[in-house]
């Protein structure tokens, strides 16, 4: 705001100016907090690894969430691949388990008889 518009102001718009500064002010105050605070936890636990510490440290895009979204997508897919190679190995193990044969054709006959 410049000196010029500041006197054209009536008083009511003058206040609301400056509570939108000092709400815009505090906004930034609480994300620089939640960027330091993440900073630290995040030198915490890799200086914690350096030393031996048994806990992983967190790649980018668990450690800051939404600023990496082709990141998240990427980690999204290799999550499913995931989840369907386990499933895949629990319905190998419980067919073991049942005792079925392997493949398409396992247990059928050649004979047209059989039909």
């Amino acid at each position: 705001m410049d000196a010029v518009s500041f006197w054209d102001m009536t008083y009511a718009e003058i206040s609301a100016a400056i509570e939108g500064f000092n709400k815009r002010q505090m906004h930034d105050m609480r994300a620089q907090a939640v960027v330091a605070f993440r900073q630290a936890d995040l030198l915490a636990t890799l200086i914690s690894k350096v030393f031996g510490g048994k806990q992983a440290a967190p790649a980018i895009q668990e450690a800051f969430p939404g600023i990496f979204p082709e990141l998240e997508r990427q980690a999204e897919k290799q999550q499913n691949w995931q989840l369907m190679k386990a499933r895949i190995e629990a319905y190998a193990a419980e067919k073991r388990k049942r005792g079925e044969a392997r493949g398409n054709n396992a247990g059928r006959t050649t004979d047209s008889d059989n039909v």
